[in-house]
């Protein structure tokens, strides 16, 4: 048993157990199997799951050392994997059948390339704070937001605050407020 106690010890020290505390658990577990096997009790009996790194990690967050059982990282990496894949596919496939269109906003600026946005998604505001107006409404309507009583003649005013703010999650086509300065 000197293994499975081992591996419990490297899984209380892997979820940061406190070096005194994981060595009286092993030390209590230890004792545990001995006498379980002196009693002639086996040690499925006593620990209940074979699992040394799961019995560890159960053992600790009932005596309330560790808040949460560790993530499972791998679960994760797939999701975010399979989104990066959809989405690829998505932008992939759309770029294929030439639904990418071009549009000039107003000005000698070279073209800006707007995707067309399902009423579906969702638009992340971008922090335009600081930008000149016209490089500003550039980025908006490339995102995808409608920019709300935008004055041209301003294009060299400073953004300085935007309505929502920047990070908000809106609806496509979404009514952008800038204030300038200059």
């Amino acid at each position: 048993m000197t293994a499975y106690v081992e591996e419990c010890r490297r899984e209380w020290k892997r979820l940061g157990v406190p070096d005194l505390l994981a060595e009286e658990m092993a030390t209590d577990l230890e004792a545990d199997l001995v006498e379980a096997q002196a009693d002639g009790v086996s040690a499925s009996e006593i620990l209940g799951e074979s699992d040394p790194r799961r019995f560890a990690a159960s053992w600790a967050e009932e005596r309330g050392l560790v808040s949460e059982p560790p993530p499972k990282k791998s679960r994760k990496l797939w999701i975010v994997l399979a989104a990066i894949l959809a989405l690829f596919l998505l932008f992939g496939g759309m770029a294929a059948f030439g639904l990418l269109a071009t549009t000039s906003v107003e000005g000698s600026a070279p073209p800006v390339h707007v995707q067309p946005i399902s009423p579906s998604q969702s638009v992340t505001v971008p922090s335009l704070v600081g930008q000149k107006a016209c490089h500003a409404e550039r980025i908006a309507v490339e995102r995808g937001l409608f920019m709300r009583d935008f004055p041209r003649h301003h294009c060299d005013a400073v953004v300085v605050g935007q309505s929502p703010a920047a990070g908000q999650v809106v609806r496509p086509h979404s009514r952008l407020t800038l204030r300038l300065r200059g």
